[in-house]
């Protein structure tokens, strides 16, 4: 059994933090976690966002580890019945269905958390991704209902920048603050960071999958002042049918996230999956006319350390260099790419979308957008792969 107790809320680092924390415990569970406690840490000021009358934020990662070991979860608290009901009907089933390395277990708990909310928060993580900031700019810049406008921005330390005992993990996170900061100073709105622990309990077979549950875990966390709050999703609902069942056992997000995500809410806070109603070549579109985006677009895999540039080379910033050429606006994003390396060496990297559109998304994505825009790729009866390798022959 895997056991959950002990929630408090408490001023930690000479009052400069607030904590939210809860004892987890595996009773007769061959788990090996270098840690007893799962939390979550913001600045002091944000401490009252908190919401430490209901256990929501750790059952979600409880449920999951005691799927992933098989084991019953109990919760010596109270819960929302609204994730309850959820996660008994259709959660479970849903991850189930995702990975063959889980399986339903029991939920026990000892009661329900308040229904009343009274959050004022409506927001969004801030990646300054593509994804992340075109839910910025479709929800801030361009909408104008005030229920449902964007007026707080959230970077979690959840996973996403690197495991939790690496040293380069606090450094990476650090340097994306101050680009997300200044992103957030320019559009005038607060900025709410999140550490927590809770990617300290993945191992290899799980890893990408516990990142997506703590972040949705940190929105949890956050009820007392959250009440509406959206996940930037990086397919469209066509790249979900026609590539989804790919992704089953390796990516929670293009696989499930669109319906998992809004199971996953309780009666105060909503989570509305955004982006997925159009391709992500067309928020890359929309995103050049952005002065912000110009300027603080990142979409790099290969960071490392304090230096968390765009290197140009991994997969999703050729992904997004290759759209801004055919959008014909790839000078216009030359402050944050190299984009005369690129242009030496993209042939290679359009040969080898032209050979994977019929299996991956995104490449499909833009060879269907080189179409409609008329814009020239290498035939695709001029490539060939060798050892894994795309090669182009030279007419």
């Amino acid at each position: 059994m895997i056991e959950i107790s002990g929630l408090r809320k408490y001023v930690t680092a000479g009052g400069k933090r607030v904590r939210l924390e809860a004892q987890i415990k595996f009773v007769d569970t061959d788990a090996d976690y270098p840690a007893d406690t799962l939390y979550f840490e913001t600045r002091s000021d944000c401490g009252s966002m908190f919401a430490a009358d209901t256990y929501d934020a750790f059952f979600i990662i409880g449920l999951y580890l005691a799927m992933y070991h098989k084991t019953p979860l109990r919760i010596r608290g109270n819960v929302s019945k609204k994730l309850y009901k959820n996660a008994q009907w259709y959660i479970q089933k849903i991850l189930c269905d995702f990975s063959a390395d889980l399986a339903p277990v029991d939920v026990i708990v000892d009661g329900f958390a308040p229904t009343k909310g009274n959050g004022r928060l409506i927001g969004t993580g801030i990646s300054c991704g593509v994804d992340s900031l075109a839910t910025i700019y479709d929800r801030f810049v361009k909408e104008t209902d005030r229920d449902y406008r964007i007026n707080a921005l959230f970077i979690f330390n959840c996973g996403t920048h690197g495991d939790f005992d690496s040293p380069d993990t606090q450094i990476i996170f650090n340097s994306r603050i101050k680009r997300a900061a200044a992103v957030a100073d320019e559009l005038k709105l607060p900025l709410v960071v999140v550490d927590t622990n809770l990617h300290r309990f993945r191992n290899k077979r799980n890893k990408s999958t516990v990142m997506f549950i703590s972040m949705y875990a940190c929105v949890l966390s956050l009820q007392n002042a959250v009440k509406r709050y959206y996940i930037p999703s990086g397919c469209s609902y066509q790249g979900i049918k026609d590539y989804g069942d790919r992704a089953h056992h390796n990516d929670l997000a293009t696989a499930c996230d669109s319906y998992l995500i809004p199971l996953i809410q309780s009666e105060r806070t909503e989570l509305i999956v955004d982006g997925c109603q159009r391709r992500r070549v067309d928020k890359i579109k929309d995103l050049t006319n952005w002065a912000i985006a110009r300027k603080y677009l990142n979409v790099c895999l290969l960071q490392r350390g304090a230096d968390t540039t765009n290197c140009g080379k991994c997969s999703k910033c050729l992904r997004t260099l290759l759209a801004l050429e055919i959008l014909g606006k790839l000078d216009d994003f030359a402050q944050v790419f190299n984009v005369d390396d690129y242009r030496k060496g993209s042939l290679m990297y359009k040969a080898h979308c032209l050979d994977s559109a019929d299996t991956e998304t995104f490449y499909r994505e833009l060879v269907d957008l080189a179409a409609e825009r008329k814009f020239r790729m290498p035939v695709k009866k001029t490539c060939y792969v060798l050892d894994g390798d795309v090669v182009v022959m030279e007419d």
